[in-house]
């Protein structure tokens, strides 16, 4: 299966295009990196809309972005020239974070814009608040056209970390939760992905896929399908 059709087949799961699904929150756990989910939403919005994103990468650099977009079929430089890509570093504040999606929403004053983190979480160890993180958070709720996207790793041994995931997974529209496989090591397989979507209190539907990452791309195979 080729990079295309495997992001062809989240497209079908995730549903970027549904303007309810406007808060993305990607869960890390353990080794697992969002980066695949990012990823994906650069790929959906360069290829399937004429919106900008604007990147703040406080974790991976821009040539780690760059590397899987030649993979998942675009390139960031080439958007970065036709101005539909920005990339910011050095966001270690809370503060600043929101000057980055005031400055998205101004310089494109007409249509949806995307936001993407990776990965929020980690302003807690550069020593913001947990308030003040999820605060960001319902800032971009209240802007109906920007689009949100951010990694949240789920530190199990750290409290707040916990606790930030937790919120943030409540207040996201979607949750891709990706783990290591509970069993450990395995050829076929990197890690589970569970896709949690809140349509509604009483809509909740959940997908699961087993994953692998290769050096030159990414594999799924549906392991459940359940709506509750």
């Amino acid at each position: 299966m080729s990079n295309v059709n495997v992001l062809e087949e989240l497209k079908l799961v995730l549903k970027p295009d549904l303007p309810e699904r406007r808060m993305v929150c990607a869960e890390e756990t353990d080794t697992s990196k969002a980066d695949i989910i990012l990823s994906f939403y650069m790929w959906y919005v360069f290829n399937k809309t004429d919106s900008p994103v604007c990147m703040v990468g406080i974790r991976d650099t821009y040539g780690h972005y760059q590397n899987v977009g030649l993979k998942f079929h675009y390139n960031l430089l080439l958007m970065t020239n036709k101005k539909r890509f920005t990339f910011i570093e050095s966001v270690m504040t809370v503060g600043r974070l929101v000057e980055c999606a005031q400055n998205l929403l101004e310089q494109h004053p007409v249509g949806n814009v995307y936001m993407i983190v990776d990965d929020i979480s980690a302003l807690l160890f550069l020593g913001e608040k947990l308030e003040e993180i999820i605060g960001f958070l319902m800032f971009t709720k209240r802007h109906q056209r920007l689009y949100l996207v951010f990694g949240c790793w789920k530190h199990k041994f750290d409290e707040t970390a916990k606790r930030l995931t937790s919120a943030a997974s409540h207040l996201a529209d979607i949750r891709v939760s990706l783990a290591p496989l509970v069993t450990g090591f395995s050829n076929s397989a990197t890690g589970t992905m569970r896709i949690t979507s809140n349509e509604s209190i009483y809509q909740i539907e959940d997908v699961s896929y087993l994953y692998k990452l290769f050096d030159n791309g990414l594999t799924l195979s549906l392991n459940s399908k359940t709506v509750r």
